[in-house]
């Protein structure tokens, strides 16, 4: 044994000897701390040991003498130990080294060469990196090292190992990967297909989000391919350059992010040359922060040119939630859409010019993207189209809008006349149900039944398996026809079978609520689409002395009423509520929508306003000739109301009222073309779980309690207008609307569409131009009638 007072005495090769083939004691050699393999293969290892005590090892290692640095080190390792200091590093073979030992050999044979530290890593790059069996990160690793250590860039790598730069670059790449990525190689979780699309990724925390993707097993428990990773990293982690809409030489942009041409995370500034071709961005943050500064850029540009510009909200309400190129934007044009260009392979911008466009002093419409905020549509009516491309000398591509508009005017009158037949089906249908219901429940309170617990058990429980398959609406709808409260509407319906003496009574009200609903089934037998005929509903009503005429014709009277609303409504406004919303293109054509034209008496300006459009006098003699379609078996006359009033009053009775004498109030239903629905509960009904303070039920069924029919243009100079009275006025919200839903609306002004209790009226309110109007209830005294 030594100590440290000891000198030190190594076995050294001769000088000028060169190289010597020993055989050397196993435990004289350590293992070298800068082998770029770090894992060995159990299994492999235990396979080679037995190899190697069956035949022994039959190609040398290779070793150096103990280099200096780890003399010291090694004695006191040794010491430590309790064994002889080692005289020898391993460099090359440390498989075989380890084998040797687990066979239980004293010696192996060794070739000893004098090295240097540059020298001895050079060789266990190179001697290991050109085996197969050596992993990706660890190959990847060796390079780096050798490159460190020996100055070599890459390029003189590939040279010295005699394979290909992109080769080189590609796994070099991989010591990019986040520290959890590395791991995952190293315990085989992760190969290296699927680690190189992670390493692009410029961030740890990035990469950490595609790590956890790419590990998961996909639907079918399977693991994710290697081309499903690069297709997921593509699409959510590298975003095209070539599609940006800011310009990628803008510096001052984001100045803290310079521009994209010299930035390191795009993959086109990189050497890799299997990544050059792509252009690609791996830092989506950035990206995102460049593209909200452009977008704000141009907006402020937009309203300095004097351009109008919409938000977010108000493109939702024009567009909708889904935009697409394929899709469009309703009432205009886009100037940088092949698709809205009459031109084929062209867009409006490239066809009319940036000078016809500067000449026309026409600024486009900004409209904010409803699915990508950050991104702006910039857009014309179609008039202003028409008369840009007449300008720009386009004049079959301007007949061609041209008939665009007519053929857009016939389908809009068509779609009308639909939509008032839908929803006078509809709305008679939903009248029916509401008394159908009230019956039913009248004579719960009125009779209690007295069942036996057999006939009670059985229709309990098939009311409660018919609750049971209610869908949310109709549960909903159900509950507040029978004025349950704010409950969980299945479970509250269940209970109330509970609680019904005679359960059948509640489960009549379910069945009629199914077949309420109108479609057009297919009749084999004439070879056509008929109406729903919804035996179910009409055989309930029936039963309840439901007068199903009546509902019709007050129904039509409704519509009719809707109707009058609605030309009230589209009078010239002296204070109309604010909104963001540009006019409707049609209001634009003949006023100055052109920004000036106008004013110049151009010729195409005329022609624009000249082209058929549908305007809300069309609109009105669309649904008033559905209504007529409509009419038939009596109901016409029972809808014309008091001497052509201008709200129509429903004749019909119902509830028994037929017996007494008594007539219906008028209640709006839904008018056509726009206008909200009145009597579709399921569409505005505040349910159960709404805070909102609203008012009561809409009664279709209510009865004025025997007097007459009131023309609702009456009264005008009484102080307080009746609920009946207001019907078809328009009028302001007060401000003492005090409602969670009805407080937003104060200094809006719109039009009583209906009825919907004795104090209570609802009122349709046109947010802004282009927008759906929308119904609030309001109770009488926070409405104000504009004289």
């Amino acid at each position: 044994m030594t100590d440290t007072q000891d000198t030190v005495t190594l076995a050294m090769p001769t000088p000028g000897g060169g190289e010597a083939m020993q055989h050397l004691r196993v435990l004289s050699i350590i293992a070298s701390k800068t082998n770029p393999r770090k894992f060995f293969c159990p299994f492999k290892l235990t396979e080679l040991a037995e190899s190697i005590k069956a035949t022994g090892v039959h190609q040398p290692i290779l070793v150096r003498p103990l280099p200096e640095s780890r003399i010291q080190e090694e004695i006191a390792q040794a010491k430590l130990e309790g064994r002889e200091p080692a005289q020898y590093e391993l460099v090359c073979g440390e498989r075989r080294w380890r084998g040797t030992q687990m066979a239980g050999l004293e010696y192996i044979p060794a070739m000893i060469r004098e090295m240097t530290d540059a020298q001895a890593l050079e060789a266990q790059i190179i001697e290991n990196l050109q085996r197969e069996d050596v992993t990706a990160l660890e190959e990847a690793e060796g390079y780096q090292a050798l490159m460190k250590e020996s100055g070599m860039n890459a390029d003189e790598v590939a040279e010295k190992i005699k394979k290909s730069r992109g080769y080189i670059y590609a796994r070099l790449k991989i010591l990019k990967l986040c520290p959890e990525g590395r791991e995952a190689m190293r315990q085989g979780e992760l190969d290296y297909s699927c680690a190189l699309p992670i390493a692009r990724i410029a961030t740890f925390d990035l990469q950490r989000e595609a790590l956890k993707w790419s590990l998961e097993t996909d639907y079918r428990n399977d693991k994710r391919s290697a081309r499903d990773v690069q297709a997921h990293v593509t699409n959510n982690y590298m975003l095209d350059l070539h599609k940006a809409p800011f310009s990628r030489k803008d510096a001052e942009l984001c100045p803290s992010a310079g521009a994209c041409t010299t930035c390191p995370h795009r993959t086109g500034a990189d050497q890799d040359e299997d990544s050059k071709s792509a252009d690609v961005c791996t830092n989506p943050p950035c990206y995102r922060n460049k593209e909200q500064a452009h977008a704000e850029q141009l907006r402020k540009q937009a309203q300095e040119r004097g351009c109008e510009v919409l938000g977010e909200r108000e493109a939702k309400q024009l567009i909708g939630n889904y935009y697409n190129d394929f899709t469009g934007v309703p009432g205009y044009k886009r100037l940088d859409s092949r698709h809205d260009c009459p031109i084929e392979g062209k867009t409006l911008r490239k066809a009319i010019g940036a000078k016809i466009m500067e000449q026309s002093g026409i600024k486009p419409t900004m409209i904010t993207n409803p699915n990508n905020p950050k991104e702006l549509i910039p857009c014309v009516t179609p008039e202003q189209a028409q008369q840009l491309l007449q300008m720009a000398g386009h004049a079959e591509a301007e007949e061609k809008l041209a008939t665009e508009a007519l053929q857009r005017a016939e389908r809009e009158e068509k779609e009308a006349k639909t939509q008032a037949k839908n929803d006078y089906e509809r709305a008679w249908r939903l009248d029916v149900l509401q008394t159908v219901v009230k019956r039913l429940q009248q004579e719960e309170q009125a009779h209690q039944a007295d069942l036996t617990p057999m006939s009670k058990a059985g229709n309990r429980l098939a009311a409660q398996r018919l609750a049971g398959q209610l869908n949310g609406d109709d549960s909903k709808l159900l509950c507040k026809l029978l004025d349950l409260g704010k409950v969980v509407p299945k479970e509250a319906i269940k209970q109330a079978a509970d609680d019904w003496s005679n359960p059948e009574l509640l489960t009549g009200c379910i069945i009629a609520l199914h077949d309420r609903g109108f479609w057009n089934r297919y009749d084999y037998e004439t070879d056509s689409y008929k109406p729903n005929t919804n035996t179910e509903l009409l055989a309930m009503a029936e039963a309840c002395g439901v007068d199903v005429e009546a509902a019709k014709a007050k129904a039509q009277a409704n519509m009719r009423a809707a109707e009058a609303a609605r030309k009230a409504a589209v009078t010239p406004q002296t204070a109309a509520p604010k909104a963001d919303l540009p006019q409707h293109p049609a209001a634009r054509a003949g006023g100055d929508g052109g920004r000036g034209n106008a004013k110049k008496g151009k010729k195409p300006a005329a022609q624009a306003s000249e082209k058929p459009k549908t305007s809300a006098a069309h609109a009105s003699a669309q649904i008033a000739e559905a209504l007529q379609e409509l009419e038939g078996s009596g109901a016409a006359a029972a809808a014309q109301g008091n001497d052509g009033a201008p709200v129509a009053v429903a004749q019909a009775p119902i509830s028994g009222a037929k017996a007494q004498g008594d007539k219906a109030a008028p209640v709006a239903a839904k008018a056509a073309h726009g206008l909200p629905p009145a009597s579709e509960i399921e569409e505005d009904f505040p349910y159960p779980d709404d805070d909102a303070q609203q008012p009561a039920v809409a009664q279709a069924a209510a009865v004025d309690g025997g007097q007459g029919n009131t023309d609702a243009k009456t009264g005008a100079a009484v102080k307080q207008w009746t609920a009946e009275e207001l019907v078809a006025e328009r009028v302001q919200i007060r401000e003492t609307a005090t409602g969670k839903q009805q407080k937003p609306w104060i200094g809006y002004e719109g039009t009583v569409v209906a009825q919907i209790g004795p104090e209570s009226v609802d009122v349709s309110i046109v947010r802004a131009p282009r927008c759906k109007p929308i119904r609030v209830a309001f109770h009488i005294s926070e409405v104000e009638v504009i004289q």
